[in-house]
């Protein structure tokens, strides 16, 4: 994005697909942050950064086709390895098909930036819009003063009012309303315009005397875990079973010998205190053959039994983000499940294991505060 004289907003990559004979992978390394690819304009699927996707299924392309991949941009890394943070695609998108794989070419590029400049250009008709699109209206006022937009029956976008930009919203976590300052409405008529980049259940929006902050709506998307998995530990053997000191700081395990895979399991048995069903996370870190801790980049949570996403945002990523006020909690609620719980991560590459270090919690709490445990390390999946 940043190639293209642009920090933020949206940004439309497009170039052509060749006729194929059978189904294949789009692969997208990377998307940064949020991505909606279309195959001659009909979505094909969507890719979140916060998950590390990063591939859909291609389908069959009779004839010539077009490839649109539109991404938008949700904030910087300030912190750690990642403190580099380009947006947008940030290297390259690749197709493969019969294990045959191309890296595309010759692409088009369309900047969305966040001003005016082109919601103010727009020509618009009336219509019912399936995907992507700006909504336009006018509202008159009698009187003006500060109010809130109610966005709770819309997708995710951005709303701008008589040519100012309100900012950006999303219909999951607790922010429903945008603030909108009395100063720049006019008595009589007002323009408003928003870009959807999801299909609102609803085209309407009023103004509240009162921001929506007590709302949440959860985010299923963020859990690790589908409702018919479970995993199936009763064939796998741990590389390591023991028990971890109680109190904070890093709590290193030194494995009984170098142990080769790609994927990792802790398997949290109990907690420090008694009677406590939960586990929580701050941070995990691999120590490899040479005892240097190895990069977390890559790192992508492929199951977690439990997550807390309503009362709190620790979901099962949290313990590899390089931040160790933030966690990942086990369900805390009165349906909360019961122990052991389990989280499973992908590496992203095999890696020769000499230890693990684990970090609890460091705030005030010490709810999940792992006590027993079981390590352990594939080269394939886990079954779930």
């Amino acid at each position: 994005m940043e190639m293209f004289d642009q920090g933020w907003g949206r940004i439309l990559y497009r170039t052509k697909l060749q006729p194929t004979t059978d189904k294949g992978k789009l692969i997208i390394s990377d998307v940064h942050d949020w991505a909606l690819v279309f195959v001659n304009g009909k979505q094909i699927g969507k890719l979140d950064r916060r998950l590390g996707e990063n591939t859909l299924v291609l389908p069959k392309i009779e004839k010539e086709g077009q490839l649109d991949i539109l991404v938008e941009a949700m904030g910087r890394v300030n912190y750690g390895q990642t403190v580099t943070d380009h947006k947008g695609i940030t290297n390259k998108v690749e197709v493969v098909i019969n294990n045959q794989t191309l890296n595309l070419k010759n692409w088009e590029v369309f900047n969305f930036p966040v001003d005016y400049g082109i919601p103010g250009k727009l020509k618009f008709k009336t219509a019912t819009a399936k995907d992507p699109a700006w909504y336009h209206a006018t509202f008159k006022l009698t009187k003006t003063g500060d109010t809130f937009l109610d966005m709770t029956s819309w997708g995710k976008g951005m709303v701008w009012v008589n040519g100012h930009n309100m900012g950006r919203y999303w219909n999951i976590g607790p922010q429903q309303t945008l603030y909108m300052p009395g100063c720049w409405l006019t008595t009589g008529n007002n323009d408003i315009v928003v870009l959807d980049l999801e299909p609102p259940a609803s085209t309407t929006i009023e103004g509240i005397a009162k921001p929506i902050l007590d709302k949440i709506r959860v985010d299923e998307s963020l859990l690790h875990r589908k409702k018919s998995e479970t995993l199936d530990l009763s064939k796998e053997t741990p590389v390591i079973t023991g028990s971890f000191p109680a109190g904070n700081g890093w709590k290193e395990i030194l494995l009984n010998k170098v142990t080769e895979g790609r994927y990792f399991c802790i398997e949290a048995l109990n907690s420090q205190t008694a009677n406590d069903k939960t586990t929580s996370i701050a941070e995990l870190e691999i120590v490899g053959e040479d005892g240097n801790t190895i990069q977390r980049n890559n790192w992508k949570v492929v199951y977690a039994d439990s997550e807390e996403i309503s009362t709190s945002n620790s979901s099962a990523e949290k313990v590899y983000d390089q931040q160790e006020s933030t966690l990942w909690q086990t369900q805390s609620t009165s349906a909360k499940p019961q122990p052991p719980h389990q989280i499973v991560i992908d590496m992203g590459e095999t890696i020769k294991i000499k230890a693990f270090r684990y970090l609890p919690r460091s705030d005030k709490s010490t709810a999940g505060m792992i006590k027993d445990f079981r390590f352990y390390v594939k080269s394939i999946p886990f079954i779930l």
